[in-house]
């Protein structure tokens, strides 16, 4: 079964993507499988500045399923251009990856994407707008 695909010009070898956040950089879950053999993953969401998001309990499970409320926990711009992703750039070469980015306002978010834009390793920016 051939899984690959390709969207506006872009070879993705799979059409899986793990969601924002739920792997968070990449690092985190590269213990447990290669990554190289997604579709591609978005990153935990960065802001300007690091944030250590809400306080415990940040997950909570009800009859229908759960929610959690992490508050966007993160780095911040600086950190993950030093150390997020020189990581990803160095060890996820196949699958696609897209930086999300969280901001409460407009020049927020320009200044993320004028933060990042000259970084390899990715393929562009999802926008968290919540």
């Amino acid at each position: 079964v051939r899984l690959t695909t390709e969207l506006f010009g872009v070879k993705f070898q799979s059409p899986v993507l793990l969601a924002a956040g739920t792997c968070g950089f990449g690092l985190e879950l590269a213990e447990f499988f290669d990554l190289n053999d997604l579709g591609g993953f978005v990153t935990k969401s960065v802001t300007v500045d690091p944030r250590h998001g809400n306080e415990a309990p940040r997950v909570t499970e009800f009859g229908g399923g759960m929610l959690n409320s992490i508050g966007l926990a993160n780095p911040g711009l600086e950190s993950t251009r030093r150390e997020k992703l020189p990581w990803i750039a160095s060890n996820v070469t196949r699958a696609q990856v897209f930086v999300s980015l969280a901001g409460h306002t407009v020049s927020e978010f320009f200044r993320l994407i004028e933060g990042l834009d000259d970084d390899q390793g990715f393929l562009g920016f999802e926008l968290n707008l919540s």
